[in-house]
């Protein structure tokens, strides 16, 4: 295969960069809790919010590529659609599953897919609660990401509007009403603004005329002063926006960053708080964090290993990699040193019962799976692939005996972050039968400096016992501190830059791709988790 010249990508790049920077960059902003009025005009308070109607196109919140005409004729009841129930699974005899439909067909599985396919699922009776909360992650009362209610409140209602804004739904004929931005609204933001923009929700909105897709969720929301008496507070909130990119190659962007909100409580008739400015960053903006060339820049280009494997699955959603605020390494360390923003992860483990013998380190445990990707027939599925995939390997003692721990970090697509609420979590009969006591959750990881040094094998190659002295001894000798577990010991990690884990907005996770690249590329990474 004949690589495209670097002479045809540098001015194609330097393009779409001078695009980006005049007109096509979007601002975006976290949209306030609205109350769906009728259209109207704000009242003469300068606190008072504004009120807009969206009239933008919207996304679809399903996977399906090509949503099913409700005009269709359907089949005679107790009749099978013969298009469904002949089709076989593509990609199922690459990818570690069966070829056959009936082989995969998992009682358990399916009827925890029936809770997935709503949006806010309906509250169960008291007596089933304990059942549930064993199942079932909230996110927005996970106290590591929103440890006070003020800004959970927030948080949870400004992430429906936004789904609102962005996605069709029910109530898609219903315009979006009363917002408690202040008509005086101070904003500062990175992003371009349209100038017949009176809200930021508008120009979310106007974001969607150019994007092919543009999805957005909110990671963590903290109060800045600890006295909820005052009216007038601050509030942090961090989000991170997947694009997809109109260029030829559907370049995958994902930007993260944070919003200062000032929002008075008291301004307002109904309680409702109303924000009074708000000012947003980009974690890979520069020092000011306004930069956003220097945030979307690499992303655009056309990755090899993308190009490479041309075909096999879209661009992957690439962990952010922001240079460390503080610290800095040697001048003459053999290793990256970065930081990792906040994220979502899914975290499954298992015992590792085999050693180096049965290798469960190098794939994703099928446990972790609760979907089934469908990628051609009729009911075709739209996925999102994030990568990499963080594997650690660790003990653990107890007071029968030490075990030896793996556990995934799985970050999640925003569009499947926003799309629930709630995410049910389900180990079935067969993996616990296994005996390697399978467990899978979610997890919210603040803000973590790590280094690392690139490596061509695979988490329990015998050569990483020695990379991970090389790397220990360096950061030590530049004056950094490794992060000690509960354990004691200092948290080594492996980043598996070859693997893809694949997404659906309403389904989760679903199949895994591992890319073959030689050994000489040094494509994956031992890394080590240092103190902030």
């Amino acid at each position: 295969m004949k690589l495209v010249s670097s002479t045809l990508i540098t001015p194609y790049l330097s393009l779409l960069l001078t695009i980006a920077r005049e007109q096509c960059v979007h601002s975006f902003t976290l949209p306030s809790y609205t109350n769906y009025l009728n259209v109207g005009h704000s009242s003469s308070s300068s606190n008072k919010g504004t009120q807009t109607q969206l009239l933008a196109k919207k996304q679809t919140g399903s996977s399906l590529i090509r949503v099913p005409n409700e005009n269709k004729t359907k089949p005679e009841q107790g009749k099978k659609d013969d298009t469904e129930s002949n089709e076989e699974i593509f990609g199922t005899k690459f990818f570690g599953g069966s070829a056959i439909k009936e082989e995969l067909f998992d009682a358990g599985l399916e009827a925890q897919a029936d809770k997935l396919q709503k949006l806010y699922p309906p509250k169960q009776n008291k007596a089933d609660e304990q059942d549930v909360d064993t199942m079932t992650y909230r996110r927005f009362m996970d106290t590591n990401a929103f440890p006070d209610e003020k800004a959970r409140i927030l948080a949870q209602r400004l992430q429906s509007v936004i789904n609102q804004v962005l996605y069709i739904s029910n109530d898609d004929g219903a315009s979006i009403g009363k917002s408690i931005y202040s008509s005086n609204l101070k904003w500062d933001t990175p992003f371009s603004k349209d100038a017949s923009s009176r809200i930021p929700l508008d120009e979310l909105t106007n974001a969607l005329d150019f994007y092919k897709r543009m999805d957005l969720s909110i990671i963590s929301a903290k109060s800045l002063s600890d006295d909820n008496s005052k009216n007038v507070q601050q509030v942090e909130i961090k989000w991170e926006i997947s694009l997809l990119w109109p260029n030829v190659f559907e370049s995958r962007v994902l930007i993260t960053g944070s919003s200062i909100l000032t929002v008075d409580s008291s301004s307002s008739d109904d309680g409702t708080p109303t924000i009074l400015s708000q000012t947003d960053f980009l974690d890979q903006g520069g020092k000011d964090g306004k930069d956003i060339i220097q945030a979307i820049s690499a992303q655009l280009q056309p990755r090899f290993w993308d190009l490479y494997h041309i075909g096999m699955t879209p661009s992957a959603e690439l962990m952010p990699r922001l240079a460390p605020q503080k610290q800095s390494k040697g001048l003459f360390g053999a290793y990256d040193l970065f930081e990792i923003p906040s994220r979502l992860v899914l975290q499954p483990t298992v015992i590792d019962t085999g050693g180096r013998a049965t290798r469960e380190a190098e794939s994703i445990p099928n446990h972790a799976f609760s979907s089934i990707i469908k990628t051609t027939g009729p009911t075709a599925q739209r996925y999102i692939t994030t990568s990499p995939v963080e594997v650690a390997i660790r003990r653990t003692s107890s007071e029968e005996k030490s075990k030896s721990i793996i556990s995934w970090n799985i970050a999640l697509p925003p569009e499947y972050v926003s799309y629930y609420d709630e995410m049910s979590l389900l180990v079935s009969d067969e993996d616990k039968e296994i005996g390697n006591e399978p467990t899978v959750s979610y997890v919210f990881q603040p803000r973590r400096l790590v280094a690392t040094i690139k490596y061509g094998g695979s988490a329990q190659d015998s050569e990483v016992t020695d990379i991970r002295k090389k790397l220990y001894d360096q950061v030590i000798k530049d004056g950094l501190k490794p992060k000690l577990g509960e354990d004691g010991r200092p948290q080594f990690f492996f980043l598996q830059n070859d693997t893809k884990a694949c997404f659906t907005g309403d389904g989760g996770l679903g199949m895994a791709v591992y890319e073959w690249r030689p050994k000489s590329s040094d494509p994956n990474e031992v890394g080590i988790e240092l103190e902030v």
